[in-house]
């Protein structure tokens, strides 16, 4: 569902007058609740289908990536996934840069087979201090 409020329209006609501007507000909550109910179940499912999974989901269009995420997935390496645990990637584009610096110190096929951990994350803006933040939704093992 969309973020944005329905706007109470006049119509002239009376019940639907009523059910507009009293009943659809009372009901609106639930019905977005439920949404983000189906959301959460969407992003546990993708997770049990593993990589597959979470790359259909960070390539899909079906639902609101400002309101519930912007979901991604990086690989990474084992020295990498030591760094992220221990903090020392204090944002994303330190993770990526990391990363680009490994790429181009090493073939591209170590490389490759080097990157055996995935990190699934998403990317929401956090209103209450005005900036995107990065979260990590799960790490797997490739």
């Amino acid at each position: 569902m969309d973020e944005k409020k329905i706007e109470t329209i006049t119509t002239m006609f009376v019940p639907l007058d009523f059910l507009n501007a009293i009943v659809y507000p009372s009901i609106s909550k639930p019905i977005e609740e439920v949404w983000d109910g189906v959301v959460v179940d969407a992003v546990e499912r993708a997770k049990d289908k593993g990589i597959r999974g979470i790359s259909d989901l960070a390539d899909s269009t079906w639902f609101n990536r400002d309101r519930y995420g912007d979901y991604q997935y990086i690989k990474i390496n084992q020295d990498m996934l030591n760094k992220l645990l221990k903090g020392k990637y204090k944002t994303l584009k330190d993770l990526e840069n990391n990363l680009e610096d490994f790429r181009k110190s090493i073939n591209n096929y170590d490389y490759q087979t080097s990157l055996i951990y995935t990190v699934f994350y998403y990317t929401k803006r956090n209103t209450e201090i005005n900036k995107t933040m990065a979260y990590i939704e799960t790490i797997f093992i490739n």
